[in-house]
């Protein structure tokens, strides 16, 4: 939160589906503070509140990093190691 808020934020991850239309997805790092009250608490307790939203591993974290790792592909439709909801981020 030191940067200008007139900073770009591009993110990473995206709690909607995006559409593929070429359009930038991003904000200004001030409209996402204003949105987000989280961002002005003191470290420690933005720490402590993101912790708690976490999800679970998904069931296939494990199996995937190694697949990644080892470089093998896997049997099957890899897309079947992924079904289901993102949840790599936090919401």
């Amino acid at each position: 939160m030191s940067l200008d808020s007139q900073s770009l934020v591009l993110p990473g991850h995206h709690s909607e589906p995006i559409a593929f239309d070429g359009k930038l997805v991003a904000a200004t790092l001030g409209d996402i503070a204003a949105k987000l009250p989280i961002l002005s608490e003191p470290e420690s307790a933005f720490v402590a509140k993101i912790l708690t939203r976490i999800p679970a591993t998904p069931p296939n974290y494990l199996k995937i990093v190694d697949l990644n790792e080892t470089g093998v592909f896997p049997d099957g439709d890899p897309n079947d190691l992924e079904a289901g909801a993102n949840r790599c981020a936090v919401s």
